[in-house]
């Protein structure tokens, strides 16, 4: 299932009516906020669009959470999508920003971790009893 563009669990055409209250009151409620921002940042479409999506949610959460099902697949699908083009972005960034300038600074500095260090407390040999012990005769 990883990998191939589909939801881990398919979302049902019908929800049961806690799963569409959940769904509806939480992306609703997050539409509205989001509404409120837009409208306190002066961008006045775009609050009415996802103030009447929220409302909208919101209302279908309390009157029909059963029918919320094609909404739900529909937002998970968009969640799919967007995640297979923020994902790549955001590993590229953090490798690019602290995994190789780490790297650099180390290979700078001198440091290779896979070199040992060596020394006369420090070895890379392991000491091992000349005997196995007795716990180790019997492993069957």
């Amino acid at each position: 299932m990883e990998g191939d563009g589909r939801l881990a669990h398919p979302i049902p055409a019908r929800l049961t009516a806690a799963e569409g209250r959940t769904f509806g009151a939480t992306v609703g409620t997050a539409f509205v906020v989001l509404a409120a921002i837009l409208l306190w940042r002066d961008h006045m479409l775009a609050s009415r669009i996802t103030g009447v999506l929220g409302g909208l949610l919101l209302v279908a959460a309390l009157v029909a959470p059963t029918h919320l099902g094609g909404v739900q697949r529909a937002w998970m699908a968009f969640g799919l999508a967007l995640s297979k083009i923020t994902s790549p972005i955001f590993m590229s960034i953090v490798y690019i920003g602290v995994i190789t300038p780490i790297g650099i600074l180390r290979r700078n500095i001198g440091r290779d971790p896979l070199v040992p260090v060596s020394g006369p407390d420090r070895s890379v040999w392991v000491e091992r009893q000349p005997n196995p012990p007795k716990k180790m005769e019997r492993l069957f």
